[in-house]
């Protein structure tokens, strides 16, 4: 769009405006970072993740009930049922599985 400005002597001279408009993309999270963000919460590096340390992250991601988030991974992950997400297992890839599809998104 241009536009008609006044130069220094008062006269309108023609000047060219370009609007950047910048636009934020939002992209889900993949699967190795969501590894490492659950992989970093455990605090005291038992190799298992709590349910409050898997709720921090699901609150982290963006969801607006970590409780509720956790409580549904440990059922759908947590194969012995101990209350724990083993690392070094399966249990951590279905953990993974579930965060994926909820499909949280990396905030910019």
């Amino acid at each position: 769009m241009a536009i008609q400005v006044p130069n220094i002597s008062g006269n309108y001279t023609r000047k060219a405006v370009v609007a950047v408009k910048s636009k934020l993309v939002e992209v889900e999270w993949t699967k190795q970072q969501l590894r490492s963000k659950f992989i970093s919460e455990d605090m005291d590096g038992d190799g298992k993740l709590s349910k409050n340390e898997i709720k921090k992250v699901f609150k982290d991601l963006g969801s607006s009930s970590g409780f509720y988030r956790a409580k549904k991974a440990l059922w759908r992950a947590d194969a012995d049922d101990n209350g724990y997400i083993n690392i070094n297992d399966h249990e951590f890839e279905d953990l993974l599985q579930y965060a994926y599809d909820c499909g949280y998104k990396v905030k910019p």
